[in-house]
Parts: structure tokens; C-alpha cells; sequence
């Protein structure tokens, strides 16, 4: 009777036991349904939307351009007085070919002067818009003209009158330029559509002869223009540009400061880089 007794009671306890358990990995374990549409159901996540002040670049432009280049003088002697005298050597002027000129060793000739003419001028710029306005451009440049060298001939025989002749000329003489500038787009003043616009740039400048060698420099350079809009995003720009450099002149040994203008006519198309929601907002906000 004690043996069924104890019996009895070692099986309650193995029964409780086991019911405990199962009840604990029921509890720690989620049902399969709850799994399967856990998983099912995808992240979901807000992008955040960018505000115009988060964009570093606002747009850009490119623009191809020609024109004419007015040309500049980089040596200009003083006629001698007949009482000069020159040391051997000193009234020498270089031709184009590399030699001296003939007309620089005759007393019939002085008051050498050197210049490149005008010509033709083709170009492009890339803008870079940094703000509303403000845009930075990166500027490349290609000039064709003449490079011309006259002097003062006073004939023997009529002493009493004297005239300027081209001596020597290079028809192969062409200018290179390329910098960077910074430009302001005046669009609070513009007028019947047409918007004013400077600036200034500066970069480098290479000229060339047919056979001498190349004159570099770096410029410095004033911009002012105006720009109408044709259709969206396709303006017509104008421009005139004042290109200041010192000129290195190999007659006197030392550089001569020259300036010259170049006029141009171009088409700009604009890229705008802003999202067309983002850029409305800030213009009803201006």
C-alpha cells in the first residue's frame, strides 16, 4: 500500500514537470503564422526631401561663341632724332623668320612698331551656378590674325617726307586662351527680357608665330554682356571681354603691357540640376 502510494506520487510530480515545460518553450516560441507575415512584410522607409540650399551646384550652362578680336600693339619705337647714335646692335628688330631685318640696319628706317591685327575669335564656357546669380565659368579661347611689324621710311631724295611701311608680317600668328572666371547675372535689373551680366576672369595666354616661339603669360580679364531668352533653357548671349597681359617683347629685353578687346555673339543652353518642384519652391520663397 506505501509502495502505490509513493508510486502515485512520483508520477504527479514527473506529470507536473513535463506540463511546465511544455507550457515554457509554448511561451518562448512565436506562432508560425506570426512568423510567416512577420517576414512578409516589407521595410518601410521615408527619403527625405531636399531643400534648394542642399544642393551645392544649381545648374549648368555651356556656351559656344565667335566674334572678333581687335588686336593690340606690343612694341612701339620712337622715331630717332639725327643726332642719335645707336651702338651696334641696339636698332636691331627680329623678323618672323628668326633673322634680323634688313630695313632695321638701314638708316632710311626707324620707329619700328610690332602688332597682331584683329581677327577672328571662336570660344566656349562651361557656368558653373554656385547661388542664383553667381555662376563660375571655365573659359577656352581661339584667336587667327596677323602678326605685323612697320617702320618709318624716309626717302633720301625727299628727306622732308616720310611715311609708315609694313616691313614684315606673319599671316600664322594665332592666340590661345583658357581660365577660369567669375560672373554675376544682374537679373533684378533686366529689361524687356534681356539680362545684364559681369564679371572678371583669369587663366593664361599663349601666342604663336609660325616660326618663332611661343609668348605666354597670364592675363587678367573684365566681362560684361547681356543675355535674352529665346526659348526655355536656349539663350542668346553678347559679350565683350577687355584682355589685360604683359607681352614679353624680345627688342627690348623686357615685357610691354598690352590690352586688347574681344567681341562676341553665342548661344547658351542651360542644364538645370535642381528638381523643378525644389526650384519653384525657393522662387515663390524669394
Amino acid at each position: 500500500m506505501k509502495f502505490n502510494t509513493i508510486l502515485s506520487l512520483f508520477l504527479a510530480v514527473c506529470l507536473l514537470a513535463s506540463g511546465s515545460l511544455v507550457l515554457a518553450q509554448d511561451s518562448s516560441e512565436p506562432p508560425a503564422g506570426a512568423v510567416e507575415t512577420a517576414a512578409a512584410t516589407p521595410e518601410i522607409t521615408v527619403e527625405e526631401q531636399l531643400e534648394w540650399s542642399d544642393y551645392s551646384i544649381k545648374a549648368y550652362t555651356l556656351t559656344f561663341w565667335g566674334g572678333s578680336s581687335s588686336g593690340a600693339t606690343y612694341l612701339e619705337n620712337m622715331p630717332l632724332e639725327e643726332q642719335t647714335v645707336l651702338t651696334d646692335g641696339a636698332g636691331d628688330i627680329l623678323a618672323y623668320d628668326g633673322g634680323i631685318l634688313f630695313e632695321s640696319t638701314s638708316p632710311d628706317y626707324n620707329g619700328a612698331t610690332k602688332e597682331f591685327t584683329s581677327g577672328d575669335a571662336f570660344g566656349g564656357r562651361i557656368g558653373i551656378y554656385i547661388a542664383d546669380d553667381f555662376h563660375l565659368d571655365i573659359i577656352g579661347s581661339y584667336a587667327a590674325g596677323e602678326a605685323v611689324t612697320s617702320m618709318i621710311y624716309t626717302n633720301p631724295d625727299t628727306p622732308n617726307k616720310s611715311e609708315r611701311v609694313v616691313v614684315d608680317t606673319d599671316p600664322g600668328f594665332k592666340s590661345y586662351k583658357g581660365g577660369l572666371g567669375l560672373m554675376y547675372d544682374a537679373n533684378k535689373s533686366s529689361f524687356f527680357g534681356i539680362v545684364p551680366r559681369l564679371g572678371f576672369g583669369l587663366g593664361g595666354v599663349i601666342n604663336r608665330y609660325s616660326e618663332l616661339e611661343d609668348k605666354t603669360a597670364l592675363y587678367l580679364e573684365g566681362n560684361l554682356g547681356l543675355t535674352y531668352e529665346v526659348i526655355e533653357n536656349l539663350e542668346l548671349a553678347a559679350q565683350i571681354d577687355l584682355t589685360t597681359y604683359s607681352f614679353e617683347v624680345d627688342e627690348l629685353g623686357y615685357s610691354n603691357m598690352i590690352s586688347y578687346t574681344t567681341y562676341s555673339l553665342g548661344i547658351t543652353w542651360f542644364i538645370d540640376r535642381v528638381p523643378e518642384p525644389v526650384r519653384a519652391a525657393h522662387m515663390v520663397e524669394d
